[in-house]
């Protein structure tokens, strides 16, 4: 049940199955988005030295000098275009919130199939770095920004049951 679902932050080196990755792909596609105009993408990266890569360009930002992917063998980076002419007035308020329910999506599509995940921030500003930049352009994606980032793998420890803060309903 979604009422356990929690952020995982410590994986087994062993990699999700395709089977798996595509059902969280495609659960993340298929998330709601304004306009049903569907700008976000999702960049999968699960080659060792490119998730190395982008940890530690993540890490320039947290600069905590740890892997802000906990050992993840998969990251997503979760992208959508920035406020350029091609982008219809009517979806330049809400590519943040298109992004972010993609990585919702994700998230409990992870959970339901025992797969570990958490959102990672810093995207937008790893991305920014002249290093992020190249790796936007070597994707052909120059003109889109970091929403997030999706880290997924298999736990390495059963993780616990999620507790709910009290007072955070208010009826009207």
């Amino acid at each position: 049940m979604l009422l356990n679902r929690r952020s995982c932050r410590s994986y087994t080196k062993e990699q999700i199955s395709d089977e798996a990755l595509k059902i969280i792909i495609d659960c993340g596609l298929a998330a709601p988005s304004a306009m049903n105009e569907q700008t976000v993408k999702i960049v999968v990266v699960q080659e060792p030295e490119k998730v190395k890569f982008l940890s530690e360009l993540n890490d320039k930002i947290w600069q905590k000098h740890t892997d802000p992917f906990y050992g993840a063998p998969t990251v997503c980076l979760i992208l959508a275009p920035k406020n350029t002419e091609d982008v219809k007035e009517s979806h330049k308020l809400n590519q943040v919130k298109d992004g972010s329910l993609v990585i919702g999506a994700m998230q409990d599509a992870a959970y339901a199939l025992g797969v570990g995940s958490c959102w990672i921030n810093r995207c937008k500003e790893m991305l920014e770095l002249p290093e992020g930049k190249k790796v936007l352009e070597e994707l052909g994606l120059p003109n889109y920004f970091g929403i997030g980032c999706v880290i997924l793998g298999m736990p390495d420890k059963k993780l616990g049951e999620k507790k709910i803060k009290e007072g955070r309903v208010i009826r009207y």
